[in-house]
């Protein structure tokens, strides 16, 4: 009998290692089947099980049934492999508030304490959260459980105290480290770059190559995004050569970073030979190459790309559409443009409403294709909207030369309590200047500064500028100028000054004169001169006191 219940349980054993394998490589389908086998054998209590289980459907961001396995599979003894799997499932999927309570209960658990593997998802959750005291909570309770030391912990501990800019904590457990590997070094190197300390950044990456410390993949991408930030194309490309001299370029993450820096360099071409070679793309890959496409002017190949890559089977997600709308507006292709309109909606991400961005960028490319109908229901119909919501909207109408509308829209934006910003001015300064809306305008040019708190910069002026030229009122025009100066735009202010002044012989030689003193090795000033004075011009007049 002894024997036959040893087999039995021989096989329960081999079943069960087994099941969980499969669970590793598995559908979600034929996870669920899997899992009501585990239940039906009575294997489900195993720790290994309910591990593989909270572990499984958090990789397909079901959360919600990871919590559920936990509470509802008899795991016995407690297991702290257990605990940690649903303090990573919680955490991976920006659950940090749960994260952090079932961290707190594993720590005032009567047979379980927290290990190497419990830090550095709760410590991560702190820095999802925001909350620099329990980050500081737990660091104590690291140095005093002699944690500290660990690769990962202190990876965690430095990428969040410099997400939050506490600089000198991240240095002096970096410090206080007697080995450091080069997770460390790396976490140090991206953690300076996302804070934007891209000096500091450097001078780590170059003290690591004194160290002798081999750059990782993960390096790479770190140091990129430096580059990336700064417009540094030499040192770029060096590090470019590094990736092909040491064989990283077989890798998605270096070879998308490697485009995604070509592509903000405007180094197009670069960034397509990186694309061309890569052995496998993901999404970021395809939309990179459209982003780089777009920042290079090249709409036309925007578009091409975006339809390639849904040929090759890959659905665009809100940044993929976000990405390619401004192409549709830029070569005058609205019918695409409606295209990807049907695709969010049949892809659910309007219904969603996955990201106000992407609608955002839809509404801006009806807007700026004309069809000022189909952006009004585009707002119309969103969940939510930001500051950049109204913005374009009511730059679209004053584009239009539909000012009054525009001037809706705004009173409408204030009446939601929505604050309005700088760009808010600026397109309703272009609609009172459209619309010869010459009071109104004035009367906001002072509204910005002393309801809004916004201080008027030199776009401001320029608007305003034009606003009272094409209105004929050029002694208020001039004055407008002149308040432009040291803003950083005074030449533009001055130029749109000229262009006002028409054939208005000394006033036109003044503000010519201004143009080419405040744009050094410059002539336009002359030229627009030459244009104004020989009749070549074509605006209306008058406006509205």
């Amino acid at each position: 009998m002894k024997k036959i219940l040893s087999h039995f349980s021989t096989l329960k054993t081999l079943d069960l290692h087994a099941l969980i394998a499969q669970l590793q490589r598995c559908s979600l389908s034929g996870a669920l089947r899997i899992h009501a086998r585990l239940t039906v054998s009575g294997l489900h209590s195993s720790p290994f099980a309910v591990s593989a289980l909270i572990s499984l459907y958090s990789r397909h961001s079901l959360p919600s049934l990871s919590l559920s396995v936990f509470l509802f599979s008899p795991h016995y003894p407690p297991s702290l492999f257990v605990h940690n799997s649903l303090i990573a499932a919680l955490s991976s999927n920006s659950l940090p508030s749960l994260a952090l309570h079932y961290f707190r209960c594993l720590r005032s658990h009567p047979d379980l304490r927290p290990d190497r593997f419990s830090f550095p998802c709760a410590i991560r959750s702190c820095s999802d959260l925001g909350d620099t005291d329990e980050l500081r909570t737990m660091h104590a309770i690291l140095v005093k459980s002699c944690l500290e030391s660990d690769v990962f912990i202190s990876s965690a501990l430095i990428h969040a105290f410099l997400k939050f800019g506490i600089v000198n904590e991240a240095e002096k457990v970096f410090d206080e480290l007697p080995d450091k590997d080069v997770v460390l070094w790396n976490a140090m190197v991206t953690g300076f770059a996302q804070l934007g300390d891209f000096a500091r950044a450097l001078e780590i990456f170059d003290r690591m190559g004194r160290e002798g410390i081999e750059p990782s993949r993960f390096t790479v991408t770190g140091v990129l995004s430096v580059f990336t930030a700064t417009g540094d194309l030499f040192h770029g490309r060096m590090i470019h050569g590094f990736v092909l001299k040491v064989g990283y370029d077989d890798g998605i993450s270096v070879c998308n970073a490697l485009i995604d820096f070509y592509g903000k360099c405007e180094e197009a071409e670069d960034a397509a030979k990186v694309f061309e070679l890569m052995p496998d793309r993901d999404i970021f890959s395809w939309n990179s190459m459209i982003s780089a496409c777009e920042n290079s002017g090249d709409h036309a190949g925007s578009l091409r790309l975006f339809a390639l890559m849904r040929w090759n089977g890959i659905w665009p997600d809100a940044v993929s559409i976000a990405t390619v709308l401004p192409a549709c507006s830029h070569v005058a292709a609205l019918s695409h443009g409606r295209e990807i309109h049907a695709l969010m909606i049949a892809s659910g991400m309007r219904i969603a409403g996955e990201a106000i961005f992407v609608d955002n960028a839809l509404m801006d490319m009806y807007g700026k294709s004309g069809a000022l109908d189909d952006a009004r229901k585009v707002f119309d119909g969103m969940p939510r909207r930001d500051t950049a919501s109204w913005n374009i909207l009511i730059a679209a109408h004053a584009a239009h030369g539909l000012g009054l509308e525009a001037l809706n829209l705004f009173d409408r934006m204030c009446e939601s309590g929505v604050a309005p910003d700088e760009v808010t001015f600026v397109g309703v300064l272009t609609a009172c200047s459209y619309a010869g809306l010459v009071g109104k305008g004035k009367e906001m040019l002072e509204r910005m500064r002393g309801e809004f708190g916004v201080e008027p910069e030199a776009e401001h002026y320029v608007c305003a500028v034009d606003m009272l030229g094409r209105a004929g009122r050029l002694e208020e025009a001039r004055e407008v100028a002149e308040r432009a100066e040291g803003r950083g735009g005074e030449a533009a202010a001055w130029r749109a000054y000229l262009w006002a002044c028409g054939e208005e012989a000394g006033r036109a030689e003044e503000a010519a004169e201004k143009v080419v003193g405040r744009e050094p090795g410059g002539s336009g000033g002359w030229v627009l001169l030459q244009r104004c004075t020989s009749g070549r011009r074509c605006r209306g007049g008058g406006g509205s006191a």
